[in-house]
């Protein structure tokens, strides 16, 4: 009965995530952000996870909101959908690419995450790139 409940008022957290993510998205729009947003703010609607996230797991809601941007992204880069061929992305994947970074910058300056983190996460993207397509 909740989840009925949820999908017709979504919770707070719900709320401030997806206007999170669609503030950050909307800083530098491009390409891909009508591949991204949609799909963030259908994760981010799954209000048990996102309240899960927030209420007990501790995270602001913008650091859900841009760790959730960097997973949509991920899988779309390791899909090789955005690819001109192996290894090369086209120019949806970019600037796909270019949101990753911009993310990454960001929860690393907001100190979500730590420099060693965010340099693990882009060899990782960077793999992903190489290998797809």
């Amino acid at each position: 009965m909740s989840r009925l409940f949820w999908k017709l008022f979504p919770p707070y957290e719900v709320r401030l995530t997806i206007e999170e993510a669609k503030a950050f998205l909307g800083q530098s729009p491009g390409l891909s952000k009508n591949i991204i947003e949609p799909e963030v703010v259908s994760v981010a609607k799954d209000a048990e996870k996102t309240i899960y996230s927030v209420r007990i797991d501790r995270m602001k809601p913008d650091e859900l909101a841009l760790l959730l941007i960097t997973n949509v992204i991920g899988r779309h880069l390791s899909s090789g959908q955005h690819h001109t061929y192996r290894g090369v992305l086209n120019m949806t994947g970019k600037d796909m690419l270019r949101v990753w970074h911009s993310a990454q910058k960001a929860m690393l300056e907001r100190g979500f995450v730590t420099e060693s983190r965010v340099e693990k996460d882009n060899n990782w993207v960077a793999e992903q790139v190489k290998n797809a397509g």
